[in-house]
């Protein structure tokens, strides 16, 4: 019972967040909908991280391309409009390198719209190196 009802509140969470960043300009990596919540929750290998403030979801990252065969994991993240800012771009970035590391990859890979000047000035801070919106970074 404890496993369902803890699986519950994280869906609910999760709808919670979508409904929160529904129409970023610049993060629509899937559609913010129950099918997709259900693919993440179902991952086999790919990953799927939130960053919480208390119950609140306010943060997102992931590395995926893994099960779709893949061997360079993609980068995307989304931070809530409401705590942009505050470094956790930087942090969540710096999370999946980390996790990139420990899994033995040797590179990952991310996009982003050109327009994006704040993301893309972390991403070349942080060692990326962009060709026509696709960033790839050496681990």
């Amino acid at each position: 019972m404890r496993d369902t009802e803890f699986r519950i509140n994280k869906i609910k969470r999760m709808k919670e967040f979508f409904k929160a960043i529904q129409g970023d300009k610049f993060f629509h990596p899937f559609p913010f909908n129950d099918e997709t919540i259900t693919k993440i929750l179902g991952a086999k290998k790919d990953i799927y991280r939130f960053i919480k403030d208390g119950n609140k979801v306010i943060g997102m990252w992931m590395l995926r391309g893994w099960d779709e065969g893949f061997n360079i994991p993609s980068f995307g993240m989304i931070v809530h409009p409401d705590y942009r800012g505050m470094g956790l771009g930087t942090f969540m970035l710096r999370a999946a390198i980390n996790e990139c590391k420990k899994m033995g990859c040797k590179k990952i890979r991310l996009t982003v719209d050109p327009e994006n000047k704040v993301a893309i000035y972390m991403y070349k801070r942080e060692g990326f190196k962009f060709n026509n919106g696709v960033g790839f970074k050496n681990l």
